[in-house]
């Protein structure tokens, strides 16, 4: 009895230890499986297949891939662009007729056309919403797509803030504008289209460019009109500076005809030597009034620039981009030779600047 008893006793010590060594592994087991999920790996991926895979509520395959603006290049918006379309309407551009800029909460887009201003203000609107419309698919990190359209003076003839995630098909143009958080036509434009048009001149939020200045858009009709033949004075307004005390009630940017004919020439070189890419430059013709950022954009070349806290600051310039060689690397700009100690969207120039944007590695 007491021999049985023992043989007893033995057992159920020896379950207890074999218990405690099971979980001590599904302990350890659990411990493991947690980090290697945490570090975006399968812990049952040694049984073979996708076991573990993650869904949106009530979707029945795998999310795409979630997107942001910093992982968006100005080659993949104009990559969009090139094959745009409203509904089954052809809206593309070719990609060395816009310009694009990507910003923490928004994609800018600027583009100069010599149609008609009801063609320009009609084609502006639907290639905002198409390409707020593909941002919203592709997950993009943005809440809107701001359009610039103007003449081939440099003039602007639309502008328009449209919301990433409003679906808009098949709509008009009124339609279109209605649902935009705002927008703004120029005073010659406006007047071009005649009186049946079904939208007002400007309406919502005056639009604003990545450095949240608003966008210059002359409200009064000019005796010289739109400028719709290419002219040696072009330049870029995708970054120009509201000009000093303009402005209405209703808080759009607005100049007198003169303000806006008034223009400086600025000498602009981007040297990428550095790091062997060269260098090029051009004189450009801005408004007067405007910064080193404007002269930059006005020479046409590629450009991702986001606002921080210390201003708007260039990222990439041409598709050469910081930290490319070396965490220290990156662009810089000088004026006459001096590195000035603001934003660029902060220096403004009075003409005859010799600006240049120079690739540094920090070495």
């Amino acid at each position: 009895m007491a021999n049985s008893a023992r043989r007893n006793s033995g057992a159920a010590q020896a379950v207890r230890v074999v218990v405690a060594v099971l979980a001590a592994l599904v302990i350890a087991f659990c411990g493991w499986s947690a980090y290697q999920y945490a570090n975006g790996s399968d812990p049952l991926a040694f049984l073979g297949g996708n076991t573990l895979q993650t869904v949106e509520e009530g979707s029945s395959s795998s999310p795409s891939l979630e997107l942001t603006s910093s992982s968006v290049t100005d080659d993949d918006v104009k990559g969009q662009i090139a094959q745009l379309k409203y509904g089954s309407d052809d809206v593309s551009l070719s990609t060395g007729d816009v310009n694009v800029v990507l910003g923490k909460d928004g994609i800018w887009i600027e583009n100069a056309s010599d149609s008609t201003a009801d063609d320009a203000i009609t084609s502006t609107a639907r290639r905002a919403a198409a390409l707020a419309s593909w941002a919203h698919e592709a997950n993009v990190k943005v809440s809107h797509v701001i359009w610039i359209a103007e003449d081939m003076a440099g003039s602007v003839r639309i502008v328009v803030s449209y919301p990433v995630g409003r679906e808009s098909k098949n709509e008009d143009t009124a339609q279109i504008l209605a649902g935009c958080d705002g927008y703004r036509i120029s005073g010659d434009a406006y007047a071009a289209l005649g009186k049946d048009h079904g939208f007002k001149q400007e309406a919502g939020n005056a639009p604003v460019l990545p450095d949240d200045a608003e966008v210059t858009v002359i409200e009064q009709a000019t005796s010289q009109g739109e400028v719709l033949v290419k002219t040696t004075e072009s330049h870029s307004v995708l970054v120009a500076q509201s000009q000093a005390g303009s402005g209405s009630g209703s808080g759009s940017s607005s100049s007198s005809p003169a303000q806006a004919d008034a223009s400086i020439t600025v000498s602009v070189t981007v040297d990428g030597s550095a790091v062997g890419a060269g260098s090029s430059s051009a004189s450009v013709s801005i408004p007067a009034g405007a910064t080193v950022y404007d002269a930059l954009c006005a020479t046409g070349v590629s450009i991702n620039a986001s606002n921080t806290q210390f201003g708007l600051y260039v990222s990439s310039i041409g598709g050469l981009a910081e930290k490319e060689h070396g965490g220290k690397s990156g662009w810089t700009y000088y004026v006459n030779g001096v590195m000035p100690m603001t934003s660029c969207a902060n220096y403004k120039l009075a003409g005859g600047e010799k600006i240049v944007w120079r690739y540094v590695t920090g070495e």
